[in-house]
């Protein structure tokens, strides 16, 4: 192994062990940019949660051509923006402005208006989620530039 192959290695290693940086987190950073959809439960452990995150990743185009960022809040374990870390306190912070309960599964969707556009059980169908974005006045404007910039007809 020469002495770069050895170096790259070693950082490898050094990156590897390094804590996974926390990511601070605050929704209005997230206005027009991104439609958020928040899966909260009292535990990360919990099989709605298992079963929700199952139903988000078969559907991963989907959620990635609505501008979904998938925010996932635990009263215990750990919760995630997106697939980075937050601390316990930034959860609890997020779960206080939204009015969540510790015992609560549910879902939330937030607009890129930074409106609450649905609350609804934790399982609830994707596909009612995409209905309801795909009526919204901004999503409507986002297809219908879409269509004009590559010549294809898609309308909701």
């Amino acid at each position: 192994m020469t002495g770069v192959s050895r170096s790259i290695c070693r950082l490898g290693l050094v990156l590897f062990c390094l804590p996974m940086s926390v990511v601070a987190v605050n929704l209005d950073d997230y206005q027009w940019h991104n439609r958020l959809l928040l899966l909260l439960a009292p535990d990360a452990s919990a099989p709605a949660v298992a079963q929700a995150r199952d139903n988000l990743e078969r559907r991963f185009e989907e959620v990635v051509d609505r501008d979904l960022l998938v925010i996932q809040l635990f009263f215990n374990g750990q919760s995630l923006v997106g697939d980075r870390p937050i601390t316990v306190s930034e959860a609890a912070q997020l779960r206080l402005e939204l009015g969540i309960d510790p015992d609560e599964q549910v879902l939330v969707l937030i607009g890129k208006d930074s409106g609450v556009k649905r609350r609804a059980p934790l399982l609830t169908d994707l596909q009612e989620i995409f209905t309801q974005i795909d009526a919204m006045p901004m999503r409507r404007n986002e297809i219908r530039e879409r269509n004009q910039t590559d010549g294809s007809v898609f309308t909701p």
